[in-house]
């Protein structure tokens, strides 16, 4: 089985480090609304949660991809995005159980796409997971 970031609620402080991270490894500039995770803040039940692709065995944003921009990496066991070939229906979006995927803007092509976490293919351990703090990400 594939590795995978998970988290802990519980740990969460809300420091938004973990958005940080990917913001910056992804897009080398610091902006949380431009990550892979996202911090959902309860304020009256005093609460954080983190919003982050759980890269499901069988992936709904997958089924429900119009374009064939949201695949499952049968190797590594990832969900994948090519944001490329993502035309903006939003449908991932709306049948994510995790609510973890976002609208992100190209600037270079000035047309909206979603965007997901990606595991960090490239990286032993997941940005996010390194930066965190608390320890509420881990990577197993």
């Amino acid at each position: 089985m594939a590795k995978r970031v998970y988290a802990n609620f519980r740990l969460c402080t809300g420091c938004e480090l973990c958005s940080s991270a990917c913001s910056v490894t992804n897009f080398g500039l610091n902006n949380p609304r431009r990550s892979g995770i996202t911090i959902k803040r309860d304020l009256f039940e005093r609460y954080e949660v983190q919003h982050i692709c759980r890269h499901c065995e069988e992936p709904p944003c997958v089924e429900a991809c119009i374009s064939g921009a949201m695949i499952k990496n049968t190797e590594n066991g990832l969900v994948e995005h090519d944001e490329a070939k993502c035309v903006g229906c939003w449908s991932c979006m709306m049948v994510c159980p995790y609510d973890a995927i976002v609208q992100i803007r190209l600037e270079a092509e000035d047309r909206m796409v979603a965007f997901k976490c990606d595991g960090c293919p490239e990286r032993d351990t997941p940005a996010c997971v390194e930066v965190c703090p608390t320890e509420a990400l881990v990577y197993q």
